[in-house]
């Protein structure tokens, strides 16, 4: 029934969903009848029509072993359905009971130091214990089977957030699992594990798969990256294929649902099986761990293109409704107004459906503080009438959305596991490419350009403007991408250590940079990096600008075609080149021999824009004003999300109708703080 994602991992897929969802995750289980009574009646009024729930009340469904209860649930399922509100269940296993956990101790996770995880937190049990898989498959199925006809029932998570809190596991089962991955990868070869991981190197070598243990760091010294890459790969092959048990039988039983899993955390590679097993990805935002609220809407939209860029538009499974607070921090408490305003940027940037985290604020267990829509006391009070407002505006916008994707015209490359994974096993003291990519973005997002995150295998097809931000480990096989891309009429810019390291997380033997040399049009002559730039400064002569390297230098050799955009000026590399230029078909490629720090960010991103003819959305901008399209199924929906706190005008919004206040808006347009509008405009 639902278009799989196998077949799209693509940032331009709107997600595979019949309707707009919006709600909130709901907790029945912690919650006495009297308490829970009004909640139907009070979520219909604010316009909920789903909710999620379940996935940490596996000691309610099965109190004993093998004895199953789902009263209370099926009680809370009609009684939501008789107020038109459909469920979204999860399969429980973030937080296995403690009879479980008793009875078998051999399927707990270990951690690197040898400690045993402990029931009285959550997600304490290891993916890879055979034990704790089949209770898995079995709770899924039970609960499968039971809900299979529920009219009511809709779709379903996966579990919760794998890897969010611990993604490691060093238990006997992991061990075990390690060996026989790398069995498979190396077709049972171990002289080609040898060469790969490169264990001459301080008499590594070994003579068997079974001498292989999982990599502990600080044992004594820096364990073999090479191995610490493959062993973050099985840990995402080892949560794909538990995931894959449940949802396998949740589509037997059920071909009709739709399935999901709210991320996005480390170690887990969802533009691989891990997405494709889905038919939509989901995510749990929570901008306000970001606390400077001027930075806040910038740092949002970063990680909502970043997870956009994985599969595509998304579910927004957990969108923060109150400060969230455990017992070391406690967040803001979002202003009047603010909760929707971070809300609808969240649906603006990919989000095909909305949950609020969560109903009611807890008053028990470690989220005590994590408040949601009704406080403590059970009164509805402001953030309430927010939820409320929004409810209402949703139901004539949710439908709207559908079958339109984000426009993005420039983009930063993100969302690969390797990429990550290669930088926290080796990350020579320098900024992740994440950090630049994000510098990068804000940047692009500030200055109302049309900008998105996207992999380098995607389709890049309508982008002017594509950056690569310092992608050590660079596959091969997007090379010919790329130059389809640029001789098409694209801009490339390739940063500094870009194709450095191969996909066994070695550095490579040829010239750097690597496979990019020839897309390039140039050769690192020398690099290094500035420990201590007062001391020895350098300088990058950008036409008129002067900019100060801070970070990485890289000298650069031009091949015959290649121009020389800015040099060096200081110490031995006066002279030399450090940014380059090669023209290729209709388009060209970048190279940039530092680091884009800030500074350099801000005087070499206006270049590369004006050089690729990308434009900002609109002539005029404001810093503070969000503008982000999304265009499909015969209409343009433009969002104008006002961040400042005073009232902005903008005078050149594009003609059409404010979905929010159905009035036709042309040219002027005036947003409160806080204030959205949503112009949509029909396609010829």
């Amino acid at each position: 029934m639902h278009e799989r994602l196998r077949n799209q991992p693509s940032h331009k897929r709107p997600a595979a969903l019949s309707r707009f969802y919006f709600g909130s995750a709901y907790y029945p289980e912690q919650w006495d009848e009297a308490t829970r009574a009004g909640d139907a009646r009070r979520m219909k009024e604010a316009g909920w029509n789903c909710v999620r729930m379940a996935e940490f009340a596996w000691d309610r469904l099965e109190p004993r072993e093998g004895v199953f209860d789902f009263a209370l649930f099926d009680e809370a399922i009609l009684k939501l359905g008789e107020h038109g509100i459909a469920t979204i269940l999860c399969t429980p296993t973030a937080a296995p009971p403690r009879w479980l956990t008793v009875q078998h101790p051999e399927a707990l996770r270990i951690d690197e130091n040898g400690v045993s995880l402990q029931h009285g937190s959550r997600q304490h049990a290891s993916h890879t214990s055979p034990v704790f898989r089949e209770y898995s498959r079995k709770i899924s199925r039970a609960m499968a089977e039971h809900f299979r006809d529920n009219p009511h029932v809709v779709g379903w998570q996966t579990d919760n957030e794998f890897h969010c809190h611990f993604s490691e596991d060093h238990s006997a089962s992991a061990q075990e699992g390690f060996v026989a991955f790398l069995r498979r990868k190396f077709n049972d070869d171990i002289g080609a594990l040898n060469a790969a991981w490169g264990t001459a190197f301080w008499a590594q070598t070994y003579n068997c798969f079974e001498d292989i243990g999982t990599p502990r760091r600080l044992r004594p010294a820096q364990p073999n990256p090479a191995h610490q890459l493959d062993y973050f790969r099985f840990l995402s092959h080892a949560v794909t294929v538990f995931q894959r048990d449940q949802v396998e039988i949740l589509r037997q039983v059920q071909p009709r649902w739709f399935i999901t899993h709210n991320g996005c955390f480390e170690h887990i590679d969802y533009r691989g099986e891990f997405g494709r097993d889905l038919d939509v990805l989901g995510y749990d935002s929570y901008p306000f761990f970001q606390h400077d609220p001027q930075q806040r809407a910038a740092d949002h939209a970063f990680n909502l293109d970043r997870t956009r860029a994985w599969t595509g538009n998304f579910m927004l499974l957990e969108q923060q409704s109150g400060p969230g607070g455990q017992a070391p921090y406690f967040h803001d408490n979002p202003e009047p107004g603010e909760m929707r305003r971070m809300a609808y940027a969240s649906i603006a940037r990919g989000a095909d459906s909305l949950f609020f985290f969560r109903w009611r604020s807890a008053r028990v267990g470690a989220e005590q503080y994590w408040c949601g829509i009704i406080d403590h006391d059970n009164i509805p009070r402001r953030r309430y009438c927010e939820a409320a407002q929004m409810g209402a505006e949703l139901k004539r916008i949710g439908p709207e959305l559908l079958k339109t994707s984000v426009y993005v015209d420039v983009a930063v490359a993100a969302s690969d596991m390797d990429v990550v994974d290669s930088d926290r096993t080796y990350s020579l003291g320098l900024p992740s490419s994440v950090k630049i990519a994000e510098t990068l973005h804000e940047w692009l997002f500030r200055h109302g350009y049309a900008v998105g995150c996207v992999h380098p295998s995607d389709d890049l097809s309508g982008l002017k403007l594509y950056v690569i931000p310092h992608w050590t480990v660079f596959d091969p096989a997007w090379l010919a991408n790329l130059e389809i891309f640029v001789s098409h009429g694209g801009t490339l810019v390739i940063e500094a250590r870009s194709a450095t390291r191969d996909l066994n997380n070695n550095v490579v033997a040829e010239p750097l940079p690597g496979v990019l040399r020839s897309l390039a049009g140039v050769t690192v002559e020398e690099y290094g990096k500035q420990n201590a730039p007062e001391k020895r400064p350098l300088y990058i002569q950008l036409e008129n600008d002067s900019v100060t390297s801070t970070v990485w230098y890289e000298a650069l050799q031009v091949e015959d075609g290649t121009e020389i955009l800015a040099r060096w000026h200081g110490r031995h590399l006066t002279g030399q080149a450090a940014i380059t230029l090669r023209r290729l078909g209709r388009g060209q490629v970048v190279y940039v021999g530092s680091y884009l720090t800030k500074e350099l960010v801000d005087s070499l991103l206006p270049r590369l824009t004006k050089l690729s003819a990308a434009r900002p959305l609109l002539p005029s901008v404001s810093p503070d004003v969000e503008i982000v399209r999304r265009d499909g199924d015969g209409k343009r929906l433009w969002f104008f999300i006002n961040h400042a706190e005073e009232t902005i005008t903008l005078r050149d919004a594009p003609q059409g109708t404010d979905l929010i206040t159905d009035k036709l808006i042309a040219g002027a347009l005036t947003l409160r703080a806080n204030g959205v509008a949503i112009i949509k405009q029909m396609l010829p």
